[in-house]
């Protein structure tokens, strides 16, 4: 092998093992980055941040909190998926509004978005949000 093949795949081997950690690191907070989507994804709805707030503490708290998780969510990050595009981004907004005010307020959006508590089907104090007592009037 030449010398010059070897520097050269001496520095490609050293980039596969050193950039895929510096990017784990220098990637947002998770929390923070689960901020930024709902912020962006229901912008058009008022939010109260403490309760956002509240919200992204109990999702990961009660999602687990492994390192694989993470890693899935930090991909998502860097490839700019949307919540067209990723399903975990969709499920953190369908639980954030599940466990909101939003459908016991029939859906009106010029009223604020109170975090309620986390939504679990078999506890949860939020109503079917597709029954027709929570509609709003045509």
């Amino acid at each position: 092998m030449k010398r010059r093949n070897f520097i050269l795949l001496t520095g490609v081997a050293t980039g596969m093992v050193i950039i895929p950690p510096s990017l784990y690191f220098i990637s947002p907070d998770l929390k923070n980055y689960a901020k930024m989507l709902i912020n962006r994804e229901l912008g058009y709805l008022k939010l109260e941040p403490k309760g956002l707030d509240l919200y992204i503490e109990d999702y990961f708290k009660n999602s687990g909190n492994n390192t694989l998780s993470t890693i899935k969510w930090k991909v998502l990050y860097f490839l700019k998926y949307d919540s067209k595009n990723a399903e975990r981004i969709n499920d953190l907004l369908k639980y954030y509004l599940l466990s909101t005010d939003f459908f016991i307020n029939q859906m009106d959006v010029s009223k604020p978005v109170n975090y309620i508590r986390m939504f679990d089907p078999y506890k949860s104090p939020i109503p079917n949000p597709y029954s027709y007592i929570l509609l709003p009037a045509i």
